[in-house]
Formats: C-alpha cells, sequence, structure tokens
C-alpha cells in the first residue's frame, strides 16, 4: 500500500515539472512594440541656389509627447554630409553646429544647408506629429544623395525611412491669365471676320418714296403725250 503511495506522489510530481512551462508561457505573453513609426518626403533640388524642404510625419502610440528629436541626415555612398535634428521639447533646431529656436528668424547653417527658424512647422495632435522645414542650399550636393529621416523616441529609440529628392510638381493646366487671354483673342477676331464680311457684302437696294413718286408721274405723262 505504502508502495503505490509512494509511486502516485512521484507521478504527481513528474506531471507539475512538465506542466510547468507551458502554465508559464500562458501567463505572461510576449509584449507588443510600441516605439513609434515614421514617413516622410524630400522635395527640391540639389544646386546651389535650391531649396529643399524636409517632412517626417511619426506616429507614436500613446500620444506624442513621447517623442524627443526629430533626425534628418543627408548622405552620399557611406558618408554623411550634412545632420538637421530638431529638439521637440526645447523647439530647437540644429544643423551642423548652429543652433537656433523655431519660430524665430534665427539661422542655423552647416557646410551644405541652412535654414531660418521662421521655416519650421510643427504640427501635433494625439499620437501624430509632422515636421517641415524650408532649407537653402549653399553647397552643391551630389546628385547620388540619399536622405534619412527620423525620430528618436524618450526611450531613446529610433525608427528613420530612406528618401530620394522628388522634383517639385510642375504646374498643369491653363492659368485664368491664359484663359483670359484666350477669350480676349477669340472675341476680337471673331468682331474683325464678322466687319470684314460685312464690308464686302452689298446692302440691299432701299425703297424710295420721292423714286416711287418721280416714276409714276413719268408714266402719267408718258401716257398723255400717247393719247
Amino acid at each position: 500500500m505504502l508502495a503505490r503511495s509512494g509511486w502516485a506522489v512521484l507521478l504527481c510530481a513528474a506531471l507539475a515539472v512538465s506542466a510547468g512551462p507551458a502554465l508559464a508561457q500562458t501567463a505572461s505573453p510576449s509584449p507588443t512594440p510600441k516605439g513609434p513609426t515614421v514617413e516622410g518626403e524630400v522635395i527640391g533640388g540639389l544646386a546651389r541656389g535650391s531649396t529643399l524642404e524636409f517632412t517626417v510625419d511619426a506616429t507614436m502610440p500613446g500620444g506624442w509627447e513621447a517623442l524627443h528629436l526629430v533626425e534628418v541626415t543627408v548622405l552620399s555612398g557611406g558618408d554623411e554630409l550634412e545632420a538637421i535634428r530638431y529638439d521637440i521639447e526645447d523647439v530647437q533646431l540644429k544643423i551642423g553646429e548652429q543652433e537656433t529656436v523655431a519660430g524665430t528668424g534665427g539661422e542655423a547653417a552647416g557646410e551644405y544647408l541652412r535654414a531660418s527658424g521662421s521655416e519650421v512647422v510643427v504640427t501635433t495632435g494625439g499620437g501624430n506629429f509632422s515636421f517641415h522645414v524650408t532649407t537653402h542650399v549653399i553647397k552643391a550636393l551630389p546628385e547620388a544623395a540619399r536622405f534619412e529621416l527620423g525620430v528618436v523616441d524618450d526611450f531613446g529609440a529610433p525608427t528613420s525611412v530612406t528618401r530620394k529628392l522628388q522634383e517639385p510638381p510642375e504646374e498643369g493646366g491653363l492659368g485664368w491669365e491664359t484663359v483670359v487671354t484666350a477669350v480676349l483673342v477669340a472675341l476680337l477676331a471673331g468682331g474683325f471676320i464678322g466687319n470684314l464680311f460685312a464690308s464686302k457684302r452689298r446692302p440691299p437696294p432701299r425703297l424710295s418714296v420721292y423714286g416711287t413718286i418721280d416714276r409714276k408721274l413719268r408714266t402719267e405723262r408718258e401716257t398723255s403725250s400717247g393719247g
């Protein structure tokens, strides 16, 4: 009887050990990532005197306030040519080694790019954060330049995407000035052609009362003479 009880105890202990990891996995599910996601675009030109517009759109679960830094890096091959940093808490723009406060007339410039604090536009709402800056090219960038657009959250986790330059959209369609000019030309041309045909067209003869009376008197005289 005691032997059977001992075997029962050993069997229960073995079952508990084998079931332990399974119970542990069920009790603690793996955490889901809560870092930011980011998109963006770069529009403009690379030649000196051109403008480059950078847009970084980020989404942060729990609210945009958990974002700390916006980073824009200009790359060519494996080299970093220029770096733009925007400190979200301090609303401070940095290009190269120079800094300025967003919304002011101060400027920050690196080797290739320059921007004023007044050219920074930030839009926030819920978990969405959008950063836009217009920079001026002070030194031509290579045609093969790439742009890394990213954000860093308060925990130091970076997220970024790489983009190539997009040419600014061409203005399509007809402007109002072109339309108005075309209408005026059409109206003037129509009036000129109408007057030209009207001047060449012989007007129909108009009836004259005096002519009718004169013809009647002549007829009467001829009749009297004949009689």
